[in-house]
């Protein structure tokens, strides 16, 4: 095709020939169809008048109009012959010439087939093609270059093209043989080359400056009996590690001690890049540095990147500290304008909470009851036993403050089924149970809505109620994630207590006298503790022993518990299926796959008898459930099940976590979680 349109240059046109074309078309029509007009006329008149008045006027008008159109063709050719003059004779060749020599690659390819048809001087020196490049494919000249593009219709590549460092752009254009030809489709690629506008783009984009803060989670736990000379000696073992750390990322970077136990810093982008190449390694070189009792020390860091400003910086990484600290500490967190990025979080939580806190919490709850004109309470989907009672504490405080209250619960699909039997059974919970869709009917302008055992914007029973309500408290236990509920008025978070009704149970006993609890209310409560704590045996502390003392005080049933987590002979039969098809994946996580739809508390107590098995460290179990594949993961503490979990969308905590993944199949999730497992081994190395 190159030699083809080099062939053009003997067929150009005199000049004269050109401006006797230019100045024809009126001609053809004057000449041509005025007298065959005029000639018409002339018969009808004669034959049916008898005379040829008309004609003769419509001749007299005609030689005028030559005498005119002769007098400008003459006219045109004086203005127009110049013009010619100066054209090249041959425009097509001119035309051709141009796109041989254009400094911008052009190539025209074939589109089924790939083969290379034409391409430019420009396109021959960037990637070294042969002159005789007939018959071959792009593919075999640009390594990798696919098509695919072309045929989903889009007119640029998606991806930029480099070629021996330099950057380009590809647009096209379809080429048809002819009209209407859909057979042999070309296409014309156009390549625009981006190097130096890419190159300023990056230079940027890496000098954007980034704020962060870091923290020490445990100087008070440190601190507590030892010597101050002591203390002294490993907040400065800490700065050490700090500013070695800082000056091993690079010159772009301010670091400064603003507190005993806190530190700022403000860096470029890059910096940050290669902080988390590195996954953040100073999260384990502190923990080189221990008190007296061997107890390590932690640190959690908050970065806000990707931001307008300095100050919007500094604001979101006050939100990534908050983050960090939030999910056990002994991790950074990476905020940007979409999302959250994690890294670390290895250790596990500590217990924090202190009773001046539960006391603190306990007094604004009250406060925002009595505020509120009444008060909904509502966990999360599927509800189980923590969910249910934790609903329940707060209906008790809402009573204790005068306040009418109402559990906002789907009650044909939950797992608590015969807990919610036992409180309709009495007086004070009638008519308290709702549906979500009476709820949003009936709230009112000064309802209060507080959010159980969640913080997950979307896992809660009904997600329009959070946009409903103009006031929102969320207490609950699990570690944050990115998509948690950012508009509450009121946040008790704790990620050490063991499950929310810990949490509740500490708050009611600043808020309750003797005999305000319902037994039932109690019993509810302690079930879901030793529902999240299998039955006091992981995820336990001294806290958590006390909640179930204060419940037991008052009231709480074992008899009636123990009831609670009975199942039937076909359920136990289902279960040790589940148990009987796990298979071990790198020797030391089993993987169970349910075929069928299965009971999600099924399923939990499955990836529970799992990690009875000698040599697992970690338990999963896959399961269809409606348009989802869920995940229940289950862990003694080795591993960190919430990361992984977190990898496929869920979350959870270190030794209880679980994912629900849409538009999957069982083998493509199976397939995830195991490339989950992958990357969560590596990061651990």
């Amino acid at each position: 095709m190159c030699s083809g349109l080099r062939k053009g240059a003997g067929f150009g046109l005199k000049t004269e020939k050109r401006v006797k074309k230019s100045v024809s078309a009126i001609a053809v029509v004057l000449y041509a169809v005025v007298p065959v007009f005029v000639g018409a006329t002339l018969w009808i008149e004669l034959k049916y008048a008898g005379r040829w008045y008309l004609s003769a006027a419509e001749f007299v008008v005609y030689i005028g109009a030559v005498a005119a159109s002769l007098a400008a063709a003459k006219k045109r050719s004086v203005v127009l012959t110049p013009y010619y003059e100066k054209v090249p004779v041959n425009t097509d060749m001119a035309v051709n010439d141009s796109l041989l020599n254009m400094p911008a690659p052009i190539i025209l390819v074939k589109v089924d087939t790939g083969e290379l048809v034409w391409c430019n001087n420009e396109f021959l020196r960037l990637t070294g093609c042969p002159n005789n490049y007939f018959q071959m494919q792009l593919k075999d000249v640009v390594p990798g270059f696919d098509l695919k593009w072309i045929i989903e219709g889009k007119v640029q590549k998606p991806e930029t093209e480099v070629i021996d460092g330099r950057s380009f752009e590809i647009y096209s254009s379809i080429v048809r043989p002819g009209k209407g030809d859909y057979s042999n489709l070309f296409a014309a690629l156009y390549w625009i080359e981006r190097t130096e506008e890419i190159a300023l783009r990056e230079e940027l984009d890496g000098s954007r400056l980034v704020f962060g803060e870091l923290v020490c989670d445990n100087y008070e736990d440190i601190g507590r009996g030892s010597s101050e000379s002591v203390r002294t000696s490993m907040m400065a073992d800490l700065d050490t590690a700090m500013r070695a750390w800082v000056e091993e990322i690079g010159a772009d970077c301010i670091f400064r001690k603003t507190d005993r136990d806190r530190y700022m810093f403000c860096a470029d982008e890059r910096s940050v890049r290669k902080m988390a190449a590195d996954r953040f390694d100073i999260l384990e070189r502190v923990k080189s540095i221990k008190a007296p009792s061997g107890v390590p020390l932690t640190v959690s860091i908050g970065i806000g990147r990707d931001s307008s400003d300095l100050a919007e910086a500094e604001r979101f990484s006050a939100l990534a500290l908050d983050m960090a600290i939030s999910r056990g500490g002994d991790q950074a967190v990476i905020k940007t304008k979409k999302d959250f990025e994690f890294f670390g979080g290895m250790t596990h939580e500590k217990e924090k909470h202190t009773k001046v806190k539960s006391r603190i919490m306990s007094n604004v709850l009250r406060g925002l009851i009595n505020d509120s004109t009444d008060v909904y309470a509502m966990g999360h989907r599927i509800a189980d036993l923590d969910s249910v009672g934790g609903t329940a504490g707060i209906v008790c405080a809402a009573r204790k403050c005068g306040k009418r209250a109402r559990i906002i619960v789907d009650k044909k699909l939950n797992n608590a089924g015969l807990l919610i039997g036992l409180l309709e059974q009495a007086p004070e919970y009638r008519d308290v149970f709702i549906s979500p869709e009476d709820a949003l009917i009936e709230i009112k302008p000064g309802s209060l809505l507080v959010v159980v055992d969640t913080n997950r914007s979307n896992y809660v029973e009904d997600k329009n109620l959070l946009s409903a309500f103009s006031k929102i408290a969320v207490v609950d236990h699990h570690r944050r994630v990115a998509d948690y509920i950012d508009n509450a008025v009121l946040n008790i978070h704790e990620p050490t207590a063991s499950s929310v009704c810990e949490l509740i149970a500490e708050i009611l006993g600043y808020m309750l006298d003797s005999g305000d609890m319902l037994r039932v209310e109690a019993s509810a409560m302690l079930a879901g503790i030793i529902l999240d704590t299998k039955s006091f045996a992981v995820k336990t502390g001294v806290r958590t022993f006390e909640a179930a003392a204060y419940l037991r005080r008052n009231g709480a049933e074992s008899v009636e518990i123990k009831k609670m987590f009975q199942s039937d002979m076909k359920s136990y039969i289902e279960r040790a299926e589940i148990v009987k098809k796990a298979v071990f994946v790198d020797n030391m996580y089993a993987v169970s796959v349910s075929d069928k739809p299965v009971d999600r508390a099924l399923a939990a107590a499955a990836a529970d008898d799992l990690m009875n098995i000698t040599g697992v460290a970690g338990s999963f179990v896959l399961f269809p459930f409606e348009d989802t594949v869920s995940i229940s993961a289950r862990s003694l503490g080795r591993i960190n099940v919430q990361l992984i979990m977190e990898k496929l969308g869920g979350g959870g905590h270190f030794t209880t976590a679980g994912a629900q993944v849409k538009g999957k199949t069982m083998d493509e999730v199976v397939n995830m979680l195991k490339d989950a497992i992958t990357i969560y081994q590596y990061e651990q190395r």
